[in-house]
């Protein structure tokens, strides 16, 4: 009895860490997407890419309006949207990144 004591202790501390996040980095960060009011007359489906290429986001967004994606791999990534041009970011943790997608400049 008297050795499972400390076991239980470590045990406990163990799990109350980790259940209270004590330590943990969330490595996300926000994007907001805005459509060139400019583009046709129809909704987009905007994507976000991680620099893995993998799809990290997406949401369907029309001419002249925002898309705000929280929970973006922090980093280098690539945002898409149908035949617009593409557009190169660098998410942090510190600010809300900021892209705007447009027909012309690519």
């Amino acid at each position: 009895m008297i050795r499972r004591v400390p076991l239980v202790l470590v045990l406990g501390a163990a799990a109350a860490l980790s259940l209270t996040g004590c330590g943990a980095h969330d490595s996300t960060g926000q994007i907001s997407v805005t459509v060139s009011s400019n583009a046709a007359d129809r909704p987009y489906e905007v994507k976000v890419f991680a620099a893995t290429g993998k799809l990290s986001e997406h949401q369907r967004v029309f001419p002249g309006g925002t898309a705000d994606f929280a929970g973006v791999p922090l980093g280098d990534v690539t945002v898409r949207a149908g035949d617009l041009c593409p557009a190169k970011a660098t998410v942090s943790d510190d600010d809300v990144t900021r892209v705007i997608l447009s027909t012309t400049g690519c």
